[in-house]
């Protein structure tokens, strides 16, 4: 399986997430990490899947995201497995009301895939900072690999159901 993880990172904790998933993927096959500041259409060529992170700011994608998917080609995702993750402060303050912890950068940043043509694997995931510029709550680099072992597990079972579907045709 070639993996392509992409990742945007303003203090280092998003960063942290993507190598870490990759490293969890490497056990499936060939992954490349890339700074979304070096991304290029042609970087997706040959990917089984595309895993992108983000820091959430301002409850939503940072500004020096957005425009990297106005320069991507449409459909350069075309039929391609994608995730999407971010970092998040975790509002933990009991005033906080719940509904506004859940805006975060992932889901924004999977629909921006998803518009690419990619197909998304799984739902969005957040990954926790103490603070504004982290670092990760304890245990969230584990949590990450296990997050990216529930995707290799995922496809398995996509590939596994296609050979059954094709067999039966």
């Amino acid at each position: 399986m070639n993996t392509v993880v992409v990742y945007f990172s303003k203090f280092g904790n998003t960063q942290m997430v993507a190598e870490e998933i990759a490293e969890a993927l490497r056990l499936a096959g060939a992954v490349r990490v890339i700074n979304s500041a070096a991304l290029k259409a042609q970087d997706f060529m040959g990917a089984d899947l595309v895993v992108m992170g983000t820091p959430t700011h301002n409850m939503s994608l940072p500004k020096a995201v957005r425009p990297i998917f106005d320069l991507l080609p449409k459909r350069s995702l075309k039929s391609i497995p994608v995730a999407a993750f971010d970092t998040s402060y975790k509002m933990a303050d009991r005033n906080t009301p719940e509904w506004l912890a859940r805006f975060t950068a992932a889901p924004k940043l999977a629909r921006k895939l998803r518009r690419l043509g990619g197909k998304q694997v799984v739902a969005p995931e957040t990954f926790h900072v103490k603070d504004r510029e982290g670092p990760l709550y304890e245990g969230e680099l584990e949590r990450a690999a296990r997050w990216a072992q529930s995707l290799v597990e995922r496809l398995k079972g996509r590939s596994r159901q296609r050979d059954v579907q094709q067999q039966a045709a």
